[in-house]
This record gives structure tokens, sequence and C-alpha cells, in this order.
């Protein structure tokens, strides 16, 4: 497992470029469940500016 920051628009490229599996909203950040086609399973956090953080969970 890799955790990572993350600019605004590297969170949004991957959520983009993946099938999101699961959205959670909370009211600070949104936890996002991506499948990327080349990565994998990740986890996006995304704070309410758009910045973030990547996790990447091995499968």
């Amino acid at each position: 497992m890799r955790m990572f920051d993350a600019e605004k628009q590297v969170v949004a490229d991957l959520r983009d470029e993946g099938t999101v599996m699961t959205v959670k909203q909370l009211p600070l950040f949104q936890i996002i469940i991506v499948r990327h086609p080349t990565l994998g399973k990740l986890v996006l956090i995304e704070g309410s500016d758009g910045h973030g953080a990547v996790v990447e969970v091995d499968n």
C-alpha cells in the first residue's frame, strides 16, 4: 500500500480515468473509491478545495 499527497488536477484526472465504485461525502472532504485501468484500486481523499491524497490499495 502506498499513500501520497495529490494536487487538485491529479485527483480529478484519476477520478475521470477510472471507474468510480463508491463515493462517501463528509463535511470537509469526500472519499472516492476508483478502479483505475492501469493502477488498480485507488482511494482518493478530496478536500473541499480539490486537493487531497491518493492511496494505492493492494488487491
